[in-house]
């Protein structure tokens, strides 16, 4: 989500330590950990909710049979050769 490396949380964990000090390093980095995940489900949640408000599983079906219905659609109608007329 974020695309942080390591060189890059090293530099937190080192600025973290310099800010808040080892005794409470362990107990912010657990809150937000927990705030995170708690960020994260309530995103999910909501966008199920929105998902089936607007009927997404239907449109999503919609869009797949309609791409069934063309991919059939162009193997089965063969294409007739081309006559070249002679004037």
């Amino acid at each position: 989500m974020f695309e942080i490396g390591f060189p890059e949380l090293l530099v937190i964990v080192f600025v973290g330590l310099l800010v808040i000090g080892p005794e409470k390093l362990p107990q912010i980095i657990k809150a937000l950990t927990r705030s995170f995940r708690a960020i994260r489900s309530y995103l999910n949640e909501t966008k199920s909710e929105i998902e089936k408000s607007v009927g997404m599983d239907e449109i999503r079906q919609d869009l797949h049979n309609e791409k069934i219905m063309e991919s059939e659609k162009g193997t089965q109608v063969p294409k007739e050769p081309q006559q070249e007329g002679k004037e």
